[in-house]
């Protein structure tokens, strides 16, 4: 964690190996760059002040002969100070640098407590988030990770990550890599849980909340401040994939909200129906139904609130281990949904298979005419019986 104010970590011996926090790991020198572990991939604040201290190290000053006066240092010379840049919560995009921002910074609890918001006007993310929460923990069986948003009328993406501890959950929204975004849910869950230990953030009085935000405004600052200092330390790349394939576990097709086709395929996931049915055929209907009804609001309570449609939802299963909700815009407000599990990076070869059958009935709008959907969904059935774990990319 980030200490507030941050105190220098002692190097009055040569430290060679470092364990990890959070997994045990030891590691030895060299140290990585980035400061992350090498095996759970979290940030070591320990590694950051060991390279800090390392590099503002005295060196030994050599005697040298002074040829220059203070006038002929300055002579035709202005210095200029290089300025700073400050960081308001108030506003409502937060600049960092490298063209990075954050848009929100907020807190809730799995119980739909709402902690902390620092834009008041995305406040409704936090509602989304427990929305989010919900269908994460629940059908998609992991832990919320990260959502992608892509806004209709500007077609640029800004990213939503998501960080669960302690039955709370943690929210950024902006635009910045993996584990940058990383770093500050972190440093935010690190120093929240210091400030309501011992405490049911469910039941604090509004001394107790106004309190803790005041502090915590305080400390997210300070956190800020040490993310620019950082921008040299980590690394753009994004963290790559264990897994080379992905396996499609359900395909939806909707206008406007309405579901015009649902397709389970395999077993997969974890759908419980509080009903009981006659036949293995009315099951798995009521389960495309129930999913079909839950992903449908997902992507209409986001669009109407953001103004964007989410791209892709991710949900973490284990190490390096993902559940995809992702969304394709068609031609008259259609939208394909794919649950989906394994490398994200290959989704887009996937869409691009189903693309001739389903651009054939996204021609014009929905018209209450079930026929051509019905008929597409059988074809479709068909193919993924066939695969439903990709590459290679075909039905063949």
């Amino acid at each position: 964690m980030v200490k507030i104010p941050r105190t220098v970590f002692p190097l009055d011996k040569a430290i060679t190996k470092v364990e990890c926090q959070f997994c045990g790991y030891k590691i030895s020198k060299p140290f990585p760059k980035d400061q992350l572990c090498p095996k759970c991939g979290r940030f070591l604040a320990i590694l950051h002040d060991i390279t800090a201290e390392e590099k503002e190290k005295v060196q030994p000053k050599q005697f040298e002969t002074k040829t220059t006066t203070l006038s002929s240092k300055l002579q035709g010379k202005v210095k200029i100070k290089e300025k700073s840049l400050s960081i308001s919560l108030e506003s409502e995009k937060i600049q960092l640098k490298k063209g990075e921002y954050v848009k929100l910074l907020g807190i809730t609890s799995i119980d739909r407590t709402q902690l902390y918001c620092s834009n008041k006007n995305l406040r409704y993310l936090l509602e989304l988030t427990n929305n989010l929460d919900f269908i994460a923990t629940g059908v998609l069986g992991g832990v919320l990770d990260k959502m992608l948003l892509i806004s209709v009328e500007q077609n640029t993406e800004e990213k939503c990550q998501f960080y669960v501890k302690n039955d709370i959950i943690y929210i950024i929204y902006g635009k910045f890599p993996d584990k940058k975004g990383k770093w500050l849910l972190e440093q935010m869950s690190n120093n929240y849980s210091e400030l309501v230990r011992g405490k049911d953030v469910n039941s604090l009085d509004k001394l107790e909340s106004y309190q803790i935000e005041k502090e915590f405004k305080r400390r997210t600052k300070f956190i800020l401040t040490e993310y620019l200092k950082l921008q040299e330390v980590f690394s753009d790349q994004e963290i790559p994939y264990v897994e080379d394939t992905i396996r499609i576990d359900y395909l939806g097709l909707s206008s406007m909200s309405i579901g015009v086709i649902s397709l389970l395929i395999g077993e997969d996931l974890n759908v419980e129906l509080q009903i009981e049915v006659d036949s293995p055929e009315e099951e798995k209907e009521m389960k495309e139904s129930m999913l079909t009804a839950r992903i449908e609001a997902i992507a209409a309570n986001t669009q109407g609130n953001t103004g964007a449609f989410p791209r892709w939802i991710s949900v973490k299963l284990g190490f390096q281990k993902y559940r995809f909700l992702t969304f394709k815009k068609y031609q008259n407000d259609y939208f394909l949904s794919l649950l989906s599990e394994g490398n994200l990076r290959k989704i887009d070869q996937v869409e691009e298979i189903f693309e001739p059958k389903i651009s054939k009935v996204t021609q014009s709008t929905f018209s209450g005419n079930l026929k051509p959907f019905n008929v597409l969904k059988l074809s479709l059935e068909e193919d993924l019986a066939k695969r439903r774990k990709f590459p290679p990319f075909t039905f063949a």
